[in-house]
């Protein structure tokens, strides 16, 4: 070889341009240096670029891979709502096939979906965790969770915006065998607690119908008998009642203000209230969003809370009833009741809505196990814990909005 020219691009050497000796043996002029380094730079132009398309080309299969390999779906969308991806899962779970949606309008992805997607392009905002229901074409449905995003370019122009989907059928699966084991276990519980406390009583009686015989003509007694029978039938009466309150069907809920069966319920208290000294205030917002409920059961919800309230308070404790909206973003009420006494045991807050659990000697351990399973019937949470703020415990419920109750439960 005659000559060798370098390649430059960018002051890096990407290759050498080798040229041999002319075919007319001529020497080379400096007009012909000129035309070779000229098409050494384009030479060097051209391999940068082949370098880097065979670089985009490894990043685009190694991107596809791992988007075919996914357990998850993906789906991105142009700005202009225009399909440009829809990855193997996707396909899997929505019963639909790629090449039908590629380059269409968003508006061909299952509703569940666009909506989603279209929101976010809409106002850039991600949503996170979004649990829908895909119906395929052979009418298989299939729970999902969704996640969005908008993305952008380097100004910050919003190019798109990408949906990540994945299958939650095995984890509703765990979740209805857990619910399963979990009244499996509170049935046994149950059932163990229903004959302890009827079992009790029984013994007594029975102890008495035994000495009944040779005691007949002993009047004190006869009378301590009486007493004693009518005492505990009266214990198992009042164990049967509870037990029918935790077990009434619900009714369809009704849009009511919370206020209302807070207020009566204070008033049936009244008289006790006033007896022990304790003092009731009341802090409510004056902006209250709406809820729906079951008047009645709510009345017994709250007469559980405020008479396990009084029970914990010394005469001369004060009881406080908070109703305000959630907060951070949240639709819904939240009532807290707050009382003034010896609040719960390190570690109990967990158990204190198990049937038959109770720290009271006397205690049948079902009022607050009432509680739950009527803020269960409203989709409301219920939680104890101690008063961050002074002595005594805080019940907080925490009650949807109107709008966010599924349609089963309203009337």
């Amino acid at each position: 070889m005659d000559l060798a020219l370098p390649l430059v691009k960018e002051d890096q050497l990407t290759g050498f341009l080798l040229v041999g000796a002319k075919r007319s043996g001529d020497p080379y002029f400096s007009e012909d240096l000129d035309l070779l380094s000229t098409l050494a730079s384009q030479a060097a132009i051209a391999v940068t670029n082949a370098q880097l398309y065979a670089e985009v080309v490894l990043v685009n299969e190694y991107v596809e891979n791992i988007l075919k390999t996914m357990e998850s779906g993906v789906v991105a969308v142009s700005v202009e709502g225009k399909v440009t991806l829809f990855n193997s899962a996707a396909e899997r779970m929505a019963g639909l096939e790629a090449a039908s949606l590629r380059a269409g309008p968003v508006e061909r992805l299952p509703g569940a979906l666009a909506d989603l997607i279209q929101a976010t392009l809409g106002d850039g905002v991600p949503r996170l965790q979004v649990e829908r229901t895909l119906a395929s074409a052979d009418r298989r449905v299939t729970p999902v969770v969704c996640s969005t995003s908008p993305f952008s370019d380097a100004q910050g122009r919003i190019l798109g915006a990408v949906l990540v989907f994945s299958d939650l059928t095995r984890l509703k699966e765990l979740e209805d065998e857990r619910r399963r084991a979990a009244r499996l276990a509170s049935f046994q519980s149950l059932a163990s607690g229903i004959a302890h406390e009827i079992k009790n009583p029984l013994v007594a009686i029975r102890a008495f119908a035994q000495l009944l015989p040779r005691k007949f003509g002993d009047e004190d007694f006869r009378e301590n008998f009486s007493r004693v029978a009518v005492r505990e039938i009266d214990r198992i009466n009042d164990l049967v009642e509870r037990l029918r309150t935790l077990s009434t069907p619900s009714k369809p809920l009704q849009p009511l203000d919370l206020r209302g069966p807070i207020e009566e319920t204070l008033e049936l208290l009244r008289v006790r209230l006033e007896d022990r000294r304790i003092s009731v205030e009341r802090v409510y917002d004056e902006q209250l969003p709406g809820t729906l409920g079951e008047p009645s059961q709510l009345k017994q919800l709250f007469l559980n809370l405020f008479l396990n309230a009084l029970e914990a308070m010394e005469p001369g404790g004060t009881l406080t009833i908070r109703l305000k909206g959630r907060g951070n973003g949240e639709a819904g009420l939240l009532v807290e009741v707050v009382d003034t006494g010896c609040g719960i045991p390190e570690g109990l807050p967990e158990k204190v809505f198990d049937a038959f659990f109770s720290t009271k000697p006397q205690g049948t351990g079902l009022g607050l196990a009432i509680c739950r399973g009527i803020a269960d019937v409203h989709r409301a949470t219920i939680r104890v814990e101690n008063n961050p703020a002074g002595r005594g415990a805080v019940i907080s419920l925490a009650f949807p909005a109107a709008v966010e109750m599924p349609a089963e439960v309203r009337g």
